[in-house]
């Protein structure tokens, strides 16, 4: 299980820096001249087809092999971003938008087939634990990436040619899945009543769990780190500070957290910590957005902190209420909140900058986002306290 645990965790980091390199399309889309309403459909439009497809992916690869899923989504990621050198000329937005709507397919038939062998590998009673360390697949190439890319863009000629480099990436990734192969043709043990698991069950799965507000908060989170990522760079083209230090320190501090606290992270009052985590993230997101530069490095450093401890307890939340029938269909459906978030965040940001808001009514927006989360969850908290 460790082996299999450690090639996932590998294979998921190469992948999602297919992902983080996208932290500065926002601010090159704006440098062609793109609308800010346009530039925000392009940035949504990959978690777009990944909120489509996961459901209907989460269902067929239920209980089938997921090696071949995983090896071609591996590749056509890769390709996709080897093809963005020839996104020019008048059809520049057809031609991205092409490229995202690609890239979303095969990033929820990847990530629906890692989350599922991910919850079978996760002992029990070490939830929290287990997503705090499996985070840091999404936490590293955000920490790297961004900073090396910054450093890199002027040598390679432009962002297209920093997001065809990272399709090198692929071929570790395709290498490591030769030995985990014999675990990802093993289908999930997970009883299915009827002979298989349908939409409508999905969707009664989500009305009956119990966890709705969860979903909502997982959802509102998400929009507030969705929007601080894309629209970082343009932040900091306001207020002087470098989006480099941003990505890094975050990550950072949030690897640092869950390194040092993830035995304990399931100790914690799981109520108590979000609800101030909530409480955090909001002052940091009106931080960064109207506080004088000088506070930016310990401002994103406590936005780490926040972030180190709300996600997996979010997450923990979802496992441990979940039976070992639905635990893995339950945690593609906190996923897909998550992918819901990604396709909403940037077009209400390209919305606020089109209002006239700019970047800094972006960042308030986020603070205002995080804010119904803390809500969601006291709501939560008094559903199951009446149970």
């Amino acid at each position: 299980m460790r082996r299999d645990f450690i090639l996932l965790f590998c294979i998921t980091m190469f992948c999602n820096s297919f992902v983080a390199v996208f932290y500065c399309l926002e601010q090159w889309l704006e440098s062609l001249a793109v609308d800010s309403n346009w530039r925000g459909i392009l940035l949504s439009a990959m978690f777009l087809m990944v909120l489509l497809f996961r459901p209907l992916t989460s269902v067929f690869f239920l209980r089938r092999s997921k090696l071949w899923a995983l090896t071609l989504s591996i590749i056509v990621s890769g390709a996709v971003m080897l093809a963005y050198p020839f996104t020019v000329g008048k059809h520049l937005i057809g031609l991205v938008l092409l490229l995202r709507l690609t890239q979303g397919i095969a990033l929820a038939v990847f990530s629906c087939c890692t989350v599922a062998v991910l919850v079978s590998c996760i002992p029990k009673g070490q939830s929290a634990r287990g997503f705090a360390i499996f985070s840091l697949t999404l936490l590293l190439p955000y920490s790297v990436i961004p900073a090396i890319g910054e450093y890199i863009l002027p040598l390679l000629g432009g962002e297209p040619y920093l997001f065809a480099a990272t399709s090198l990436l692929a071929l570790p990734s395709l290498i490591m899945l030769i030995p985990l192969a014999p675990r990802l043709r093993n289908p999930e043990l997970a009883s299915v009543e009827h002979g298989g698991v349908t939409g409508i069950v999905l969707w009664k799965q989500i009305r009956h769990s119990g966890l709705l507000f969860i979903y909502l908060a997982c959802f509102t989170f998400s929009v507030m780190t969705v929007q601080a990522i894309f629209f970082m760079k343009g932040l900091c083209s306001l207020t002087g500070a470098h989006p480099a230090w941003f990505f890094t320190l975050y990550t950072l501090t949030i690897i640092a957290v869950r390194l040092t606290c993830s035995r304990k992270l399931d100790q914690l009052p799981r109520y108590r910590t979000t609800l101030l985590c909530s409480a955090l993230l909001v002052g940091c997101m009106l931080g960064l957005a109207w506080a004088p530069v000088w506070t930016f490095i310990p401002i994103t450093m406590l936005y780490g902190l926040g972030l180190g401890l709300l996600y997996p307890l979010l997450a923990a939340m979802v496992y441990d209420r979940s039976t070992v029938d639905t635990r893995s269909l339950n945690s593609n459906i906190m996923m897909t909140a998550f992918d819901a978030s990604g396709m909403l965040a940037p077009i209400i940001g390209g919305l606020i900058i089109h209002m006239g808001f700019g970047y800094r009514g972006v960042f308030t927006g986020t603070a205002v986002s995080i804010a119904i989360c803390g809500c969601a969850l006291l709501l939560d908290r008094l559903r199951t306290a009446k149970c």
